[in-house]
């Protein structure tokens, strides 16, 4: 669907719908040409050490990479047990220290979440009251596609939007978390509906250093 900056469809004397879209779009890049054949240079072998040195580098980085992942995992949702008993007992932590064997690890939660708007009915089921007071709505206005094909509500737009202003645009809501809202959300839900909470308000995942 089709999004016009209304900061630029300015009502100008003889200025049609079609020439404010014109003068609203956006610059499209030009179009690629065919890729041209990559040539392959016969290097010295100081240059071809370092192809090897790089490539086995980088296939070193992707097993730590995985091996990271995985002992990420089992630290995280170590972590996260604890932050919830702690939560719930009125000791909130948004992060936390773990010793190892040789090593120690921080674990940091953002208060950062993806929320689907089309989940506001199961989010506001598990917070109850408290849900105004933990999702915040953002809105987004839209053009309607109708507008580019009606010659009748273009007019009427050029002319003046005025009080009809549901007749030409149609809004959108995203949803977003409060301030301290992986705190307050300890006070919000009982133990047994975090888990729902999480299927809809998915928190981002914590940084590990």
């Amino acid at each position: 669907m089709a999004v016009v900056a209304l900061k630029q469809v300015k009502k100008q004397q003889g200025l049609t719908f079609g020439e404010a879209l014109q003068q609203a779009k956006a610059t499209e890049p030009k179009a690629k040409g065919k890729k041209p054949t990559m040539p392959t240079l016969e290097a010295t072998p100081e240059v071809k050490q370092a192809v090897d040195d790089y490539q086995e580098a980088k296939t070193t980085c992707k097993m730590a990479e995985a091996a990271m992942n995985h002992a990420g995992e089992i630290l995280m949702e170590f972590v996260r047990q604890a932050q919830d008993q702690d939560g719930f007992a009125g000791r909130f932590h948004g992060s936390y220290a773990v010793m190892g064997v040789k090593h120690q690890a921080k674990v940091v939660f953002a208060n950062k979440y993806s929320i689907n708007s089309e989940d506001e009915g199961e989010l506001a089921a598990i917070l109850g009251e408290n849900f105004d007071g933990l999702i915040e709505k953002k809105f987004s206005v839209k053009l309607k596609e109708q507008v580019f094909t009606d010659e009748a509500l273009q007019a009427e737009l050029m002319e003046l939007v005025g009080e009809r202003f549901a007749d030409f645009f149609e809004t959108t809501v995203s949803l977003g978390v409060c301030d301290n809202f992986n705190q307050l959300i300890y006070q919000a839900v009982a133990p047994e509906q975090m888990e729902s909470l999480r299927t809809f308000a998915r928190q981002y995942k914590p940084s590990i250093r």
